[in-house]
C-alpha cells in the first residue's frame, strides 16, 4: 500500500536547516524536482488498500539521485552517508532524527520501480526543457562510450557436481555426531546438490583447459548474462559491458535521448533509426564510425545533413584514390600515368568492385615506387556507395562541416567526461534494464546541472 512520510519537521531540525541551508545547486534541483508527476507514475506499483504501508517512494528516489549526484557506490555507504549529511536529509525532506530506510528496501524499490520512475524523471526534465524552448531540433550530436559491467569470465573456475542422496547418507554415517535421519517416504526423490568449487582432480582441470574457447562475441558471464564484450578504445582491451549513446542538442547542450546497447557495434543501427525519424533539413554531427555508405545514402534520402569525417584515404606515400579518374561509360579507372584499370572482380557480400591494370603494365611504370608496393600491380576498390562518399568528401571541406565536427568533439566527449564523475563508467547493477536506468539517471543529473549553470550565468530569461 502506497504511503508518504509526514512532511512535519521538528523545531530543532527546522532551526538547523535555517542555519545550514542547502547548497544553491541542490536547492534549485529540489525546486524543479517533479515530485507530483513521479508520484502518479509509481502509484500503479502499489495496491490502494491491501498490504503494509510502503516506504515513501519519493524519498527512495531522492536517495538514488543523491548517490549518483555525489558518486557514492554501495547501498550501505549511501545509507551511512545519509546519517550524517545534513544537506542530504534536508533535500530528502527528513528531520535530523528520522529513521532511515533499510538496504533491502532500496534494493527492492530499485528492482521493482526504479527503471520506470527514472525513465519518467528523465522524460519529464527533457519535456520541461523543451517547453522552455531550450532544445534545438535542427542540429544534434550523437556519440557513444563503453561502460564496464559488473561481471567477468573465468572459464576454468566454476565446476558443477551432483551428489545423490546415497553419497550424502554415506557421509553422514561417517560422522555420527552430525548425522540426521532422512525420511525417504517424505522425500523419495534423490537430493540434487549443485555447488561451485575449485576441482580437486588436476586431470579434470587439464581437460577443461584443453577445450576450445568460445569466440569473444559468444562469451557470457554468470554475473551479468546481458553484458557483451565491447570494443576497447584508445588501445585498451575489450571488456564485458554496455555501450551508452547520448543524443545532445546544439543550442544549450542538453541530452535529449539515451540509448543503451549490450551487443557490440550496434551504434550504426541505433543511429540509422534516428535518421529514419529525422525531418528534412536537420543536421547531425557524428564520429567517423558513422561515415558508412548505408548511413550516407539514408541521410541523402531523408535530406539530412551529416557532419562526419570522410573515409580515410590510401597509405602514406602512395597515390590516393582521388588521383584515379573513374570513367562511368566504360566502367574503368585511369591512373596518373594514364594507364587503364579494368574491373576484375566483385565482392558478393559488400558489392565492392576491384579494378586492376593489365599484367606487367605497372612493372615498367616510372611512377611505380610512388603508387604501389604490390607485385601484381596497383588495384583500386570502388564501393556501391562511392557517389555518396565523393559528395561527403566535398561537403567535409565546407566551414559548416568543419565547425560541426569540432563541436562534436568538444561537446559529446565533454558530456561523457562529466558523466564519468557521476558513475557512468562502471555499471553498479546487473542487466540491460538496470544499465538503461543508470544511464538515464546520470543524463538527468547532467541536464539539471547544465540548466543551473545557464541560469546562474544569466543566459536564460
Amino acid at each position: 500500500m502506497l504511503a508518504r512520510r509526514e512532511s512535519i519537521i521538528d523545531w530543532i531540525s527546522a532551526w538547523v536547516y535555517r542555519l545550514l541551508p542547502l547548497p544553491p545547486e541542490l536547492q534549485r534541483i529540489s525546486e524543479v524536482f517533479p515530485e507530483a508527476h513521479l508520484l502518479d507514475v509509481v502509484t500503479r506499483f502499489y495496491d490502494g488498500e491491501m498490504g503494509r504501508p510502503s516506504e515513501d517512494p519519493i524519498l527512495l528516489l531522492k536517495i538514488m539521485f543523491l548517490s549518483f549526484y555525489h558518486d557514492i557506490k554501495g547501498d550501505e555507504n549511501i545509507l551511512a552517508t545519509l546519517k550524517y549529511r545534513i544537506d542530504w536529509r534536508q533535500f530528502c525532506g527528513l528531520s535530523l532524527f528520522a529513521a532511515l530506510p533499510t538496504r533491502t528496501t532500496l534494493v527492492k524499490f530499485r528492482g521493482r520501480v526504479g527503471p520506470t520512475v527514472i525513465a519518467a524523471l528523465f522524460e519529464q526534465i527533457v519535456e520541461m526543457l523543451r517547453h522552455r524552448g531550450l532544445l534545438d531540433s535542427t542540429h544534434r550530436f550523437f556519440d557513444g562510450t563503453p561502460a564496464t559491467a559488473r561481471a567477468c569470465i573465468n572459464p576454468y573456475r566454476d565446476e558443477i557436481y551432483e551428489e545423490p542422496l546415497e553419497r550424502l547418507d554415506a557421509k553422514l554415517e561417517q560422522n555420527p555426531s552430525e548425522s540426521i535421519e532422512l525420511d525417504l517416504g517424505a522425500n523419495p526423490s534423490p537430493v540434487l546438490l549443485k555447488k561451485t568449487r575449485y576441482p580437486v582432480e588436476q586431470a579434470a582441470v587439464h581437460a577443461r583447459r584443453q577445450e576450445p574457447m568460445k569466440p569473444v562475441s559468444e562469451r557470457q558471464s554468470a554475473g551479468d548474462p546481458d553484458a557483451h564484450f565491447q570494443r576497447g578504445k584508445h588501445g585498451r582491451s575489450s571488456e564485458l559491458g554496455y555501450e551508452i549513446f547520448f543524443t545532445t542538442d546544439s543550442k544549450q547542450l542538453f541530452i535529449e535521448a539515451v540509448d543503451v546497447s549490450a551487443e557490440a557495434c550496434q551504434g550504426q543501427r541505433i543511429f540509422a533509426d534516428k535518421l529514419e525519424q529525422s525531418t528534412p533539413g536537420q543536421a547531425w554531427s557524428v564520429d567517423a564510425e558513422f561515415s558508412t555508405g548505408p548511413l550516407l545514402k539514408k541521410a541523402e534520402e531523408k535530406l539530412v545533413i551529416l557532419n562526419t569525417p570522410p573515409r580515410a584515404g590510401s597509405s602514406t606515400g602512395l597515390f590516393p584514390k582521388a588521383d584515379f579518374v573513374y570513367r562511368p561509360m566504360s566502367d574503368t579507372y585511369t591512373c596518373p600515368y594514364q594507364q587503364t584499370l579494368s574491373h576484375v572482380s566483385t565482392n558478393r557480400t559488400t558489392g565492392d568492385k576491384t579494378y586492376r591494370t593489365g599484367k606487367g603494365l605497372c612493372d615498367a611504370c616510372p611512377l611505380r615506387e610512388q603508387c604501389t608496393t604490390s607485385k601484381t600491380g596497383r588495384s583500386v576498390t570502388r564501393s556501391p556507395y562511392e557517389p555518396q562518399f565523393e559528395r561527403q568528401r566535398d561537403y567535409a571541406k565546407t566551414p559548416q562541416a568543419v565547425i560541426g565536427r569540432v563541436l562534436r568533439g568538444i561537446i559529446a566527449e565533454g558530456k561523457f567526461a562529466e558523466a564519468v564523475r557521476h558513475g557512468l563508467k562502471q555499471m553498479r547493477y546487473v542487466g540491460n534494464t538496470m544499465a538503461v536506468m543508470q544511464s538515464q539517471l546520470v543524463a538527468t543529473i547532467l541536464n539539471l546541472k547544465r540548466l543551473i549553470r545557464l541560469e546562474q550565468a544569466g543566459v536564460l530569461a
